[in-house]
């Protein structure tokens, strides 16, 4: 995994500390909008979210079967402690010997994991995520994404990001499409701060 954990950047680690930088970047309204209108999760669902950090967004859902995996220890057990018999939490990478562990899931998330992540770390991924889906379920993600006349403000907190894998759209649907028959992009432009995001929904 390839990311900035040191200095300034290494308090994120910090759940309360994390999720108040999320709220000043927009974080919580960001999510409202992925559940709504991508995730778009029914009761009953089995959901895997991979890098769920402290799983905010379980907040956002209604009464699925969640699953979370996160490499932080600090994230997984404020998980554990806020939303406690509402999901399961896992500390450490999502690996291979992990989709025998579970039932096949309707719905995988990669909220801002794919971008922490090289190549072939990123396609050994979502190989492994495919294999864990149903037949016709959906893969979500999103990540930054490096666009041409990019907003300035949008292209410089982009690259403060503590990943640094930050691709153009055409490079991670090109990463998708190697595991994936389709796959749907949608470019969000945020305004308050300005940031560019792709979403793409894969199945």
């Amino acid at each position: 995994m390839t990311e900035i954990t040191t200095g300034l950047r290494s308090i994120l680690s910090l759940p309360m500390i994390y999720e108040l930088v999320q709220s000043i970047f927009g974080g919580r309204s960001e999510r409202r909008m992925m559940v709504n209108r991508f995730i778009r999760p029914k009761p009953g669902d089995h959901i895997v979210d991979i890098g769920c950090g402290p799983a905010e967004i379980l907040a956002l859902m209604p009464d699925v079967q969640y699953v979370g995996y996160d490499p932080s220890a600090r994230y997984i057990e404020h998980a554990r402690k806020k939303f406690g018999s509402r999901g399961q939490f896992f500390v450490g990478r999502f690996g291979k010997d992990d989709i025998a562990k579970h039932e096949p899931f309707d719905i995988g998330i990669l909220i801002g994991v794919l971008h922490h992540l090289d190549s072939i770390e990123a396609t050994n991924l979502l190989a492994l995520l495919r294999l864990a889906l149903k037949p016709g379920a959906r893969l979500v993600t999103e990540d930054p994404v490096l666009i041409e006349d990019q907003n300035a403000i949008a292209r410089t907190l982009i690259k403060w990001d503590r990943g640094r894998n930050v691709r153009a759209a055409s490079e991670y649907c090109g990463l998708a499409a190697a595991h994936f028959g389709t796959i749907r992009e949608t470019v969000m432009h945020m305004k308050i701060p300005p940031y560019t995001l792709l979403i793409m929904e894969c199945s």
